[in-house]
């Protein structure tokens, strides 16, 4: 008889002691979507916005800004697209103008967090926190005190509403694991990875000029907004910023269904509304027209705690 001469596999040779494994953090990024915020909220409380993303933590420090767009759709009311747009100073069409970053750092406070959630198709995912600190940027913008954006960002014209990052929770020994009978992966954060942070709404005008909307006061993100990983093709399009003919043919089309439903006031002559290229068919008028009329519909205000 042929001796066995196979040994034990590493995740049987000791009982109770499966085998660990490091966790990809792309797959970690799918999971952290399924319990970041229920653990950002038990955490750090309710009016914090969890992490959109553990590979982009880094880009959400304190005096980070966030861009956010909003888009229709015939099918889609309305889409919120938010992005990492990097630090304030590198934005500023002065950084030497820019405001002093002064931060305040509350000491390391013992959590012991653990929260534990059954996913199917993953397992069951744990997420543990020994430790948190918090890190606030101190008033460094003025109610009312305007900066000046480079008119060279390509997303100025397109993007609705802009956030500036004032407080972050980080934690240098945060763990997410997925817990298996034989095997289980484990991801370790980086030291000071933020888990979760509060911003500031602020105003942008076409021009560039940035101001703090109502003052030092925090607002959180929608939590149905859709948020761009750094460096995806997704990302790429919503920083590179609108066609350049989009705003033109939407203006039109919301100035001629304005004309047609108000006949006293003075028409765009029709050389106006010539497009080069063949005659469109009866379908794509059909089209504009509906978009003509979504184009007049008034762009739903944020709600006040929850843009």
């Amino acid at each position: 008889m042929a001796r066995n001469n196979s040994q034990p596999s590493m995740a049987c040779s000791s009982i109770g002691r499966p085998y660990i494994s490091s966790l990809d953090m792309d797959r970690a990024d799918d999971i952290w979507q399924c319990v970041k915020n229920k653990v950002a909220s038990s955490l750090c409380g309710p009016h914090v916005t969890a992490m959109p993303h553990l590979r982009d933590a880094q880009m959400f420090r304190p005096l980070c800004v966030i861009g956010k767009r909003v888009e229709r759709s015939l099918r889609v009311r309305k889409v919120r697209s938010l992005f990492p747009l990097g630090p304030l100073k590198d934005l500023l069409d002065d950084p030497a103008g820019s405001p002093e970053a002064s931060l305040k750092t509350e000491g390391l406070v013992r959590c012991d967090f653990l929260h534990d959630e059954f996913l199917d198709g993953v397992g069951r995912v744990r997420v543990q926190v020994s430790n948190l600190r918090k890190e606030a940027a101190v008033c460094p913008l003025a109610p009312h005190r305007q900066l000046s954006l480079r008119d060279n960002l390509p997303w100025l014209d397109s993007v609705h509403r802009l956030y500036l990052v004032s407080e972050v929770y980080c934690s240098s020994d945060a763990k997410l694991r997925v817990l298996g009978m034989e095997r289980r992966t484990e991801l370790r954060l980086g030291p000071d990875t933020p888990l979760a942070f509060s911003c500031l709404r602020l105003s942008v005008s076409p021009s560039g000029l940035l101001e703090v909307c109502d003052g030092w006061e925090g607002s959180y993100l929608h939590p149905k907004a859709r948020w761009a990983k750094f460096d995806s093709p997704d990302y790429a399009s919503l920083v590179a910023g609108r066609p350049v003919s989009e705003p033109k043919m939407m203006s039109l089309l919301s100035q001629f269904a304005f004309n047609i439903s108000h006949p006293s006031i003075i028409s765009l002559p029709n050389s106006a509304l010539h497009l080069p290229g063949p005659s469109p068919s009866k379908e794509q008028h059909q089209e504009a027209q509906e978009i003509s009329s979504e184009a007049l519909l008034p762009l739903e205000e944020e709600e006040e705690v929850g843009s």
